[in-house]
């Protein structure tokens, strides 16, 4: 939240309507969650979600608890090898806690939720006994965080991580996190732009990002900033918030620390 970057809420460049405080508080509040041992992992994600948003009564996380609680519980369990006891946690996930995630997705309405109509539709009062894997395949072609939990997050670990891990012994932390922010938002349209937008516009501000971050890649000693600023300018005017991306980010974030205090 530090971090400037384009379209997404940071402290110097807000969104209008949110708050850096309610920010702050539910990453507080779903922490507390997710490092409960005697959770599963459908639990952890209802009960965080819904506990944020009867905090604040709107969903600013439920992306980022999606995403960082099957790596919370993967490190509750003193995992030899880190990746392949995240694999066994989102594998392992009972019928039952799908039942739990659904619930907590449709608490929490994200962002064009209700445009959704095809198979499998959270929103249905019948949605069948599905596990975790089974239902995050369905959409795993168009969002990118069921995406993660289909192929073990590639995304992050084969292309974010690297990349953040690389830049950050050239440039200052700050900077490295605004250029994997750029990376992610460059690589492929961002789900939350798909589900409220549509392709084509999400195809278009994934065009302008790729425009930019080439440019930033090929002088990186170049002060950018005002190059920056006009596509953040542009993205909060027309309500464009690359929402998953930002929750990409912060993953990759977490997974970096998570490394380099417990080496695993």
């Amino acid at each position: 939240i530090k971090v400037n970057k384009p379209g997404n809420h940071s402290l110097d460049s807000k969104i209008m309507g949110m708050y850096s405080e309610k920010f702050l508080l539910v990453s507080k509040i779903s922490a507390k969650f997710l490092v409960k041992e005697d959770l599963s992992l459908g639990e952890m994600i209802f009960n965080s979600t819904k506990k944020c948003i009867d905090s604040i009564n709107s969903n600013y996380n439920l992306g980022i608890i999606l995403l960082c609680a099957p790596l919370m519980k993967a490190l509750l369990n003193k995992p030899v090898n880190f990746k392949k006891e995240v694999r066994k946690v989102i594998d392992d996930t009972k019928a039952f806690e799908c039942s739990l995630v659904i619930d907590a997705i449709k608490y929490a309405n994200p962002g064009g939720l209700k445009k959704y109509k095809g198979v499998s539709n959270v929103l249905d009062k019948k949605h069948g006994e599905k596990k975790i894997t089974e239902l995050m395949l369905i959409s795993s072609s168009w969002d990118r965080i069921s995406k993660c939990y289909v192929d073990n997050y590639s995304e992050i670990f084969d292309f974010g991580l690297p990349f953040f891990s690389n830049l950050k012994k050239r440039i200052s932390r700050d900077k490295a996190i605004q250029m994997l922010y750029l990376q992610y938002a460059s690589k492929s349209p961002d789900s939350h732009l798909l589900r409220k937008f549509g392709p084509c516009k999400a195809n278009a501000v994934m065009k302008m990002f790729r425009i930019l971050s080439l440019k930033i890649l090929r002088n990186p000693h170049k002060d950018f900033s005002y190059q920056i600023g006009l596509l953040d300018t542009y993205l909060k005017n027309s309500n464009y918030n690359p929402g998953t991306c930002a929750d990409l980010t912060v993953t990759t974030l977490l997974i970096d620390k998570i490394k380099d205090i417990f080496k695993v």
